[in-house]
């Protein structure tokens, strides 16, 4: 059986990116470390139709996009983006009515 590209237990040598997003700023944001006591940041400013978990969304889409050939341990509060990523391998992706949260994707 292949490996499943979502795993239960952190990566070892894996990069670890943190991702948060704010409902009244509407902005979502990562933080990574690439050295010891160095920290990396990208805030990004959502749109008017964002709600907080399209922008938390955005910023583990982001994540991956960023590093796309790197392994990588996400880490996010939301419940949502949670729940989405554990599911996404057998997901079939239908048209949303949230043409936004479907372009994500």
């Amino acid at each position: 059986e292949p490996q499943r590209w979502v795993q239960e237990h952190p990566l070892q040598d894996a990069l670890t990116v943190f991702t948060d997003a704010g409902r009244k700023s509407k902005k979502a944001a990562c933080v990574w470390q690439i050295e010891e006591r160095i920290w990396e940041h990208f805030v990004f400013q959502g749109t008017a139709n964002d709600s907080l978990q399209t922008l938390e969304l955005k910023a583990v889409s982001w994540a991956l996009q960023q590093w796309p050939s790197t392994r990588l341990n996400i880490v996010s509060d939301s419940q949502y983006v949670v729940g989405i990523v554990n599911r996404i391998e057998e997901a079939a992706v239908r048209v949303n009515k949230n043409e936004g949260l479907y372009l994500l994707f």
